[in-house]
């Protein structure tokens, strides 16, 4: 009556099993693609590395801004208030004069 070949619907089909060339191709692939992602890291890591090692950090004050030229600006922009610009008031700077744990 039926055939044991003939699939009813909701059971299982045999898995795709690619070729040698398919796998090949696709390996390729995804070499190529770890090469890229990983310059692409390296390179947004050499950048930070760039702007963080150039910018000046010991000017003291949580808002910080620079115009076009790369100076700074001190006054707040329009509409932001001395309060919004403070640090958290659980935030201390670090006092330097004291060194730290275990150093002499």
């Amino acid at each position: 009556m039926s055939d044991d070949n003939e699939k009813y619907p909701g059971q299982f089909t045999d898995a795709y099993i690619p070729d040698e060339a398919e796998v090949r191709a696709r390996n390729s692939r995804n070499r190529w693609l770890g090469i890229v992602l990983a310059a692409f890291v390296i390179l947004v890591g050499v950048i930070t590395f760039i702007r963080l090692s150039s910018s000046d950090l010991s000017q003291s004050g949580f808002y910080y801004s620079v115009d076009d030229k790369g100076e700074r600006i001190d006054e707040l922009p329009e509409g932001m208030t001395p309060d919004q610009a403070a640090p958290p008031p659980n935030l201390t700077p670090a006092d330097e004069s004291q060194p730290e744990e275990g150093q002499p």
